[in-house]
């Protein structure tokens, strides 16, 4: 195919990634990680500045980005997402220069329409965070490392120097594209070892804009501090990112997807014979499976995996299957065809879907409910707190309202129970907003007092989040 023909399709592929995120945009609910980052956004800029060098804090360049965009674009939920959806799109082709650069423009333009129809990217392209974001910033920091290994200058050493300062910045765990880069330095050592001078000097400037970071991780990663994440197995972690990235939020095994990827994978990284080939082999699986492993050997210590923090691997992913594709087509057109028609039609299902399904915490239709069947007296008590803005995002001020108490296994019923009259007192009738409640009352402790002191007139149950009113006994 020539150039102008590949130009041609990749544009058609772009075309349809924007079409893909578009549709149904504004579909799901906002939910609290969502409104976090609205709220964070509208921080003074001072604020936002500190949060660079303030311990704990992930994601300060997102925030600062997306604070002008929402001054133009305003605060609904469509706004918030155009701007994923717009570093989502862009990933795609990012994603063909990138495997043009590793592979060939075949594989690459497979592995674009692969992104292009993930199901798992394009929900993250549909939310308000920094997801998207991280995936496109670290497509183009491996684009421009092989870019300075291959053609060397400043120029190109800088560029990558700041896009990967960038990837620092926008989720803290994109930290390890650095390390993993050295990695891949080695791998190709016959290749650039007359690049190593540039290499060094460029992994000597990448220190300075980490280590405000590096000051406080470490800090936290030698004290006592825990994350709230539990601690997940190295298999369950690869077999998450594998599920993630086969059939995106489909909530039960998917097998035919699942296998259609496993056996590409494995084709791409077994088939391929040309010289040099399995150097190519090595770069994808390190860029695949080091970052895993390195999280989990962080969680040995603190956990902290959650899929969405690597979805920056996922272009490994889809570069060696898109590969796979290639090497089964050489050896049958056919069966080629067949599988990758079966992706997309299988892609296509999840995302349909994922677009038409309830799978956030459904805080509009809860407010909507509650806003029909509530006087203005009547006490409204978050469990948990954090939910309170989702909501009120739809309900406008809700006063009266309570944090949820928190509870552990030790606590007492009787220490609960002083707690919540003190709470509830002077109210004949409070609700309950109820989301995520586990998080702090694993025992439901909170639930079943109001069960056992007052009389339940209301309930309705959404995604996620219940809403109940109760009539308080004296």
């Amino acid at each position: 195919m020539r150039d102008s023909g590949q130009r041609l399709v990749l544009l058609t592929i772009v075309l349809l990634a924007f079409t893909v995120r578009v549709y149904h945009l504004d579909f799901q609910s906002l939910w609290r990680d969502e409104m976090d980052a609205v709220h964070f956004a509208h921080d003074s800029l001072s604020t936002l500045l500190s949060n660079f060098t303030r311990a704990g804090w992930n994601g300060p360049l997102y925030y600062l980005l997306l604070r002008p965009w929402l001054a133009v674009a305003g605060n609904s939920e469509f706004a918030l997402r155009f701007f994923s959806l717009l570093w989502g799109v862009l990933a795609v082709p990012l994603t063909y220069v990138v495997g043009r650069r590793l592979l060939a423009p075949s594989p690459a333009i497979r592995a674009s329409l692969l992104v292009a129809l993930s199901p798992y990217l394009v929900w993250y392209s549909q939310e308000g965070k920094m997801y998207a974001l991280v995936l496109a910033l670290a497509l183009l920091s491996v684009y421009l490392y092989v870019q300075a290994l291959e053609r060397g200058g400043f120029w190109r050493w800088l560029g990558h120097v700041v896009v990967t300062s960038l990837c620092l910045y926008v989720h803290v765990l994109a930290a390890l594209i650095v390390p993993l880069q050295a990695l891949l330095f080695v791998v190709w050592w016959p290749r650039y070892r007359a690049r190593w001078r540039g290499w060094l000097a460029a992994v000597a400037a990448l220190t300075l804009p980490y280590l405000p970071l590096a000051l406080w991780e470490i800090r936290i990663l030698l004290s006592e501090f825990t994350t709230g994440h539990k601690f997940v197995p190295l298999p369950q972690m690869l077999n998450t990112m594998l599920l993630a990235f086969a059939q995106g939020l489909w909530p039960v095994h998917n097998w035919l997807a699942i296998g259609v990827f496993v056996f590409l994978l494995l084709a791409g990284a077994i088939l391929p014979e040309k010289t040099n080939g399995w150097r190519i082999t090595v770069t994808l699986l390190l860029w695949f499976f080091f970052p895993v492993v390195s999280v989990y050997l962080i969680s040995l210590k603190m956990p902290i995996f959650l899929d969405r923090y690597l979805i920056w691997i996922a272009p490994a992913f889809y570069l060696l299957t898109a590969r796979g594709v290639i090497e089964i087509g050489r050896r049958s057109r056919l069966l080629a065809a067949v599988v990758l028609v079966t992706l997309v039609v299988l892609n296509s299902r999840v995302l349909w879907w994922q677009a038409h399904t309830p799978i956030k915490s459904d805080f509009r239709a809860a407010a909507a409910y509650v806003r029909q069947q509530r006087t203005p007296d009547e006490l409204i008590i978050f469990h948990i707190s954090y939910v309170r803005p989702t909501f009120e995002y739809y309900y406008g001020d809700s006063s009266p309202y309570a944090d949820g108490i928190p509870t552990d296994a030790n606590t007492p019923e009787a220490r609960l129970d002083t707690a919540m009259k003190a709470q509830t007192q002077g109210y004949d009738a409070v609700w309950l907003c109820y989301s995520e409640a586990t998080m702090w009352d694993e025992r439901e402790m909170v639930k079943a007092w109001l069960e056992r002191n007052g009389r339940r007139t209301h309930h309705a149950v959404f995604t996620r989040v219940e809403v109940s009113r109760y009539e308080l006994g004296p």
